[in-house]
């Protein structure tokens, strides 16, 4: 917030100094025009999913050699996630979920198994809601902590990947996750599988968009933004990893990628988490490989 508070500091001094220097009409634009730039500096800032001026955000990973990270928001999701899970362990490819709070508070038995498989999980706040980028410090904390504990409750492990409802990040956002340690994860492509209903179309969206080191992003649950229908993901699903095998990808977690740590350790510290599951171990298969 201390940046913030000095952006719109100095940009009020420079308004008031237009104002009280420059003659009119001068004055009156430039004052308007730094308060415009102010203002558009924080609409792409808090609206730009892969912005890292409140804090630094994960999108495409500048180590990786032809891998990139499947990830999926907004589950889990009772019928949906398990036929993904299905896909991903009969592929052999590994995922990193955002889950949201609430819906793992009704549906721990879907996450623990995620978890089993080798893939890593993240928070994507409690609640989900649009009121989430209007609350304060102490309100993004208890969202976030309360969904850190309704994934910790379900696989005894705290997450320290982050990704925003919509992608936005505010100043607040930016100084919680901080204090916190966790990392902000955004995406290089994503599918548009909340309002895209052709599974062709989400394939090709994705397999084509995808460049070396990016994050890619589907949904394993829905209701939030479109519809709550995830049938086009999932037969999309098998098209995307065909098509991106068929240009040369592997695929790698999201702490895999960059690398960060997934969970939070016993002691407090960062720790990298999940066990290695068929999905991730390097024998199971070339997408194993970090």
């Amino acid at each position: 917030m201390l940046k913030a508070c000095l952006i719109m500091g100095g940009a009020f001094i420079g308004a008031t100094l237009s104002l009280a220097v420059a003659p009119a009409p001068a004055s009156w634009i430039g004052a308007a025009g730094i308060l415009v730039a102010t203002t558009a500096l924080f609409a792409w800032s808090i609206g730009n999913a892969n912005s890292g001026f409140w804090i630094e955000t994960l999108s495409r990973s500048p180590r990786s050699s032809r891998a990139v990270a499947l990830t999926f928001d907004d589950g889990p999701d009772a019928h949906f996630t398990p036929r993904v899970l299905d896909i991903l362990e009969e592929k052999r490819v590994p995922a990193t979920f955002f889950v949201v709070g609430t819906r793992a508070e009704r549906h721990p038995e879907v996450i623990r198994r995620a978890h089993d498989l080798g893939h890593a999980l993240g928070n994507h706040s409690h609640t989900h809601s649009l009121l989430f980028h209007l609350l304060h410090r102490s309100g993004l904390r208890r969202e976030i902590g309360a969904c850190n504990e309704a994934i910790r409750s379900a696989i005894g492990r705290e997450p320290r990947l982050f990704r925003s409802p919509h992608g936005v990040k505010t100043p607040a956002l930016g100084d919680v996750l901080a204090e916190t340690g966790m990392s902000a994860v955004g995406w290089q492509v994503r599918a548009m599988d909340y309002v895209v209903r052709d599974p062709g179309r989400i394939a090709r969206r994705i397999v084509e968009g995808a460049v070396d080191g990016g994050v890619l992003l589907l949904h394993d649950g829905g209701g939030f933004q479109g519809g709550a229908d995830r049938s086009a993901t999932v037969e999309a699903l098998p098209l995307v990893i065909d098509g991106l095998r068929a240009r040369g990808f592997t695929f790698l977690r999201v702490d895999q990628l960059f690398p960060v740590a997934a969970y939070r350790a016993e002691d407090g510290r960062a720790g990298s988490g999940s066990p290695a599951a068929h999905v991730t171990r390097p024998a199971a298969g070339p997408d194993a490989t970090p």
